[in-house]
């Protein structure tokens, strides 16, 4: 069985139980198509009048925008302008701290800006914008994860090039996660990622794909109106530098 996007292919033996929700089923060797249905059970649309195809592709696209969405920041790097770049100097060597961005700000009649807000719509309603904070020193992005539930997941992905000043450099990476006021344990936490180890020595640029996934649970779900759980991405690096953020985005499955 192959997948394309939110479409699946395969022989009509190979058609499984339940498919995702929004998703079609394409037979290869029959002339049968089917979607998921109530409980994600697959139902036959082939051979339906197009009036009757087009309320179902409706519904298809209503399932699938509460199904999955993204919500990604995107620096001025990505608009004919330049990542958004700080110091780390000695001092703050080997000290967790939340990343420096700048978000492209949005030009009138040439582009909408650095946000792409495809949340999932119990996202959208929660909350008009899906982070807080600038993105300057002191003003961290926070991502909002108000209007997902324990049964949901998140990844975030964060692009960054890391230029040290010393050799034999590491860079560490997290998402710190603040828990919403009624969880048990109360306190909040990090999730690591992989670090980066610069081994060609200093004054290289070193880019950096960051990804970690994560479930929502009962500690970071939503507990009542303003009250659910939050993250934000922060860096460590053992030696001096400078680290040029590009991006940051936020991919939602409800």
């Amino acid at each position: 069985m192959k997948q394309t996007q939110n479409q699946f292919y395969g022989k009509r033996t190979l058609l499984p139980n339940t498919l995702p929700s929004g998703a079609i089923y394409v037979c290869t060797d029959t002339n049968q198509t089917f979607a998921a249905g109530q409980d994600n059970i697959p139902v036959e649309i082939s051979g339906i009048d197009d009036a009757t195809k087009n309320e179902l592709q409706e519904v298809l696209e209503f399932s699938k925008r509460n199904a999955q969405g993204y919500y990604g920041l995107l620096s001025a790097v990505y608009f004919d302008g330049a990542a958004t770049s700080i110091d780390i100097p000695v001092e703050q060597v080997d000290i967790w701290q939340d990343v420096v961005m700048t978000i492209q700000a949005p030009v009138t009649g040439v582009h909408l800006g650095g946000v792409a807000d495809e949340r999932v719509t119990t996202m959208k309603e929660a909350n008009a914008v899906g982070h807080t904070g600038t993105g300057a020193a002191g003003d961290p992005i926070v991502f909002l994860l108000e209007g997902l539930q324990e049964s949901s997941s998140c990844t975030l992905r964060a692009s960054l090039t890391f230029e040290p000043d010393e050799d034999g450099g590491r860079l560490d990476s997290r998402i710190y996660l603040e828990r919403h006021s009624a969880a048990l344990p109360a306190e909040d936490f990090p999730i690591n990622a992989a670090g980066l180890a610069m081994e060609s020595g200093a004054d290289e640029p070193y880019p950096h794909l960051v990804s970690v996934q994560f479930f929502i649970g009962d500690t970071i779900n939503t507990y009542a109106t303003g009250d659910a759980g939050k993250i934000r991405f922060q860096i460590k690096s053992d030696v001096a530098g400078t680290v040029s953020m590009n991006e940051m985005a936020l991919f939602i499955q409800f």
